[in-house]
């Protein structure tokens, strides 16, 4: 912790971890400033400092969780500062920087460029510039779309200019995956029956989320197929390792999920029982998308069964794609375990996919990821359990939705105490800029230690299982 508040007063001498993690924290702590003034709420009076921190972390961390009714609280103003928030968050304060960077001087330093790779989950970029600029283009121009149909419904209902802003502010948070809304209390449950509203949340929520590596890796590929140079077999086979997976795994998250939502909500007379059987699909798709890290909802979740609460409580920790606006362990991470667990079940010594071998510093890594989260998660719920007298399966989710950047509830944020806030707040932080990170951040390397040490050691035998 010395060493990351050290580095603060040196920018430049930061490592790329704690830069991404000082980027976050700066932009809270600006944002949580703003919405504290009377400038930003309806009332015109002082916002509570605690509960202006947590608005502003659940923004930039691109949650959805909030302790008010962002509606009822805020004026425009402070809807602006939310929204600005999302946006920066969504796609990370060190990617506007070296933008404007690359405006004023038209190049990026090494070190610049170590620190996007790191910021954009990407390992190997050839043109940064192009990157940067396509991620910007391509934000822009999906959100626009989203907020031109969203407008559709919005305009009619509350006029020009509040629903203009209203349609920008859904299609920013979707495409973003944040979960925040200016509709009220209800969120999108008023729009459950509609199609234009759902599925455009819907697809805004899956382009954020899948990666921006994936949507470029689709469109420099798809032009032969477009122009039919190309089969759809050749197109599919020229496709990168990391996008095949990345679609797969999405596909099955989002089918699987919604299917078990489906069966298990069914006849629940407080969810989808009232439902015709295209609504019911429509919603249990929806929820299955949103809980991927977006927090809409359509339908009360104080009304799930049990083992609903459950089911998305696993799909909530997987979360999104890597290099995109999602949270979570990744779609990545879980592939990777699963196929070496596969793998090692077939007898095989080395972890293959595809008829490609995933190296096994990816394994090692996936399941470190895997494992700091889950025992980080673990705690965060034990926490929350001794400071809040509230049911272990409501505090359980919170905790879920917080470190996978959801904003998913089952209605108990508004009414944490200040020991729960403060550990949702630490729960999202760490879920957006990641563990690994925050622990880089916050550790340096001791002078004149090799890691690449050349002493060998002799072999234990351990017996496991």
């Amino acid at each position: 912790m010395t060493n990351f508040i050290h580095s603060l007063l040196n920018f430049k001498k930061m490592s790329p971890a704690q830069k991404i993690a000082a980027s976050f924290l700066l932009v809270i702590l600006c944002g949580a400033l703003l919405l504290t003034l009377p400038i930003s709420t309806k009332n015109g009076s002082f916002f509570h400092p605690l509960d202006a921190l947590f608005t502003a972390t659940s923004a930039t961390c691109v949650t959805g969780l909030s302790t008010v009714t962002v509606a009822d609280t805020f004026n425009t103003f402070g809807q602006i500062v939310i929204l600005l928030l999302i946006q920066i968050g969504g796609l990370g304060l060190m990617t506007f920087m070296a933008v404007f960077v690359l405006i004023i001087r038209n190049r990026l330093s090494m070190n610049e460029k170590i620190v996007m790779r790191e910021m954009l989950n990407q390992d190997h970029v050839v043109n940064m510039k192009k990157f940067l600029q396509d991620i910007l283009y391509y934000t822009l121009f999906f959100e626009s779309v989203g907020a031109i149909l969203i407008a559709f419904r919005m305009i009619p209902r509350f006029g020009l200019l509040d629903g203009g802003f209203k349609a920008v502010f859904l299609s920013v948070s979707a495409f973003c995956n944040a979960g925040f809304d200016t509709l009220g209390s209800v969120s999108l449950q008023q729009y459950v029956h509609d199609p234009l509203m759902c599925f455009t949340i819907m697809g805004l929520i899956v382009l954020g989320g899948i990666g921006f590596a994936v949507w470029f890796d689709i469109r420099d590929k798809i032009k032969p197929l477009v122009k039919r140079q190309i089969s759809f077999e050749k197109f599919k086979h020229s496709l990168s390792l990391h996008t095949k997976i990345v679609i797969s795994v999405s596909l099955t998250l989002i089918l699987v999920p919604g299917l078990l939502i489906l069966l298990l909500e069914f006849a629940n007379p407080h969810t989808l029982g009232d439902f015709n059987i295209f609504e019911k699909t429509m919603t249990a798709m929806f929820e299955s998308i949103a809980l991927r890290t977006a927090g809409f909802t359509t339908i009360n979740y104080g009304g799930l069964r049990p083992a609903t609460d459950l089911l998305m409580m696993v799909v909530m920790f997987i979360g999104g794609s890597p290099g995109g606006t999602a949270g979570g362990i990744k779609t990545t991470t879980i592939a990777v375990i699963v196929i070496y667990m596969l793998s090692a079940l077939k007898g095989r010594e080395k972890t293959v996919v595809l008829r490609r071998t995933i190296g096994n510093s990816i394994v090692i890594r996936a399941m470190g990821i895997f494992f700091i989260n889950l025992v980080t998660l673990l705690t965060g719920i034990f926490l929350l359990n001794i400071v809040e007298g509230k049911p272990f399966i409501s505090l359980a989710f919170e905790a879920v939705s917080a470190m996978a950047t959801v904003g998913s509830s089952l209605g108990i944020t508004a009414t944490l105490g200040v020991g729960g806030k403060l550990i949702i707040i630490l729960l999202m932080y760490v879920g957006r800029i990641g563990i690994s990170t925050l622990i880089l951040s916050l550790t340096r390397p001791k002078p004149g230690l090799d890691k690449s040490t050349k002493v060998s050691y002799p072999n234990g035998n351990i017996i496991v299982g």
